[in-house]
């Protein structure tokens, strides 16, 4: 009989052990392919940024949690430019974009007072920590012989001059928040631009 009881308990305990496991694993992957897309998605807009001679791609005002950059794509000679602002908002990662107005490259006007469309890129999303931003800024210097990061929010002159944009965010489960710390998945990435 107590032998029966052992081998019960055992059991019990590797099927219980199994199933957070599982659910563990689940929500990683659920995470992780949510911020993917979303990291991806975000990336190919950066990339698409340099659309015309001597038009800086950033935005001056971008901050650590967000960014407005000039982007394009298809395959016209000229295609039409688009600002899009991508903003932390609460938990939320999400992305408005404004039409253009007017104007021609460097001095594209778009209009700003109401978005064309606005989508939510990722849910339950959060900085990797209180010191990493999710958007940071970097220009080239030849006294430092690389990158050299910039102050936000981004002044004009530091906006012209940005060469690479860095995204750093740490994705939760879209069930709520992660169940333990190993849980989320912390997605790093970068654009740099072609000037």
């Amino acid at each position: 009989m107590a032998a029966g009881m052992v081998i019960f308990v055992a059991l019990t305990t590797l099927v219980v052990v199994t199933l957070h496991a599982t659910a563990r694993t689940s929500s990683r992957v659920d995470a992780t392919s949510r911020a993917r897309v979303a990291l991806d998605r975000l990336l190919d807009e950066l990339h698409s940024a340099c659309i015309a001679p001597k038009a800086a791609p950033t935005r001056s005002g971008s901050t650590g949690t967000s960014t407005g950059f000039v982007h394009a794509a298809g395959t016209s000679a000229t295609p039409t430019p688009t600002l899009s602002v991508v903003s932390l908002v609460g938990t939320s990662l999400v992305q408005a974009d404004y039409a253009w107005k007017e104007g021609t490259a460097p001095f594209w006007v778009f209009e700003e007072s109401k978005p064309t469309g606005e989508v939510t890129l990722l849910t339950n999303v959060n900085p990797i920590s209180a010191t990493t931003p999710v958007f940071s800024y970097y220009s080239s210097s030849a006294e430092a012989k690389g990158e050299v990061s910039l102050t936000t929010p981004l002044s004009q002159f530091n906006a012209e001059h940005t060469i690479h944009v860095g995204v750093a965010f740490m994705a939760n489960p879209s069930s709520g928040a992660a169940s333990d710390e190993a849980t989320p998945a912390r997605m790093r990435g970068g654009a740099t631009f072609r000037l």
